[in-house]
């Protein structure tokens, strides 16, 4: 038990002396079972100090992949978030209104939205504003009664005009439509005008439709 004891007390007084003379004849002293004793326990204690930087440097490694396993779930999930983009609306909740005509370009606000994904479609503005890069499908659909008028409307990509949708008629209803597919930076902003000197009509069956959705992202 003393030996126990003792061996501890050897090893604090060699860790703080200062004079390696006074540490090594200190050390030539012992007896060849203490040297023996003192040699085992620094060997045990270099082994633990080894396995002690080891579980470190695993503990780090678990830490970083669970980091990178985070990040790599939230990219996956706003991945999945903006993949979900889609909407469909027409120009009236309900009522009956002719729109038109008017002497300019009109941007026309599809109030009844019936599928609005994502929420990239403004129905206060009528305005779609892509979340992220890809590329999107657009459709629209027109419609007026004949007359003096033709029923005609412009697809609109951040002010260029795509596509139009245009039908005239003398008399009855007429009908027009078309579709675009788009490659948008996120932020572009895509838009149905009104052409000038036409008319559009939309009532409770909701003939004036404006539709979009993403196709895939890039």
């Amino acid at each position: 038990m003393k030996m126990i004891l003792f061996i501890p007390l050897l090893l604090v007084v060699l860790s703080v002396s200062t004079d390696q003379t006074e540490a090594l004849a200190l050390q030539q002293s012992f007896s060849p079972d203490v040297h023996a004793a003192l040699r085992e326990m620094i060997a045990s204690l270099t082994e633990q100090r080894l396995e002690l930087r080891s579980l470190k440097k695993e503990s780090a490694g678990y830490a970083a992949k669970s980091e990178r396993q985070e990040a790599e779930i939230k990219n996956l999930k706003k991945q999945l978030e903006v993949r979900q983009v889609a909407f469909s609306a027409s120009l009236l909740v309900d009522g009956s209104t002719t729109f038109g005509p008017f002497n300019t370009f009109t941007t026309l606000v599809f109030k009844h939205v019936v599928t609005n994904i994502g929420n990239a479609y403004n129905q206060q503005t009528g305005i779609f504003t892509a979340p992220v890069k890809g590329a999107y499908h657009f459709e629209w659909y027109v419609g007026a009664h004949g007359g003096r008028h033709a029923a005609a409307a412009v697809l609109v990509k951040n002010g260029e005009r795509i596509f139009i949708a245009y039908e005239y008629q003398r008399s009855s209803y007429g009908t027009s439509a078309n579709g675009a597919t788009l490659l948008l930076e996120s932020g572009d902003q895509v838009f149905v005008q009104q052409w000038p000197n036409a008319i559009l009509f939309d009532n409770n069956n909701h003939h004036t439709t404006f539709s979009g959705h993403l196709l895939f992202n890039m």
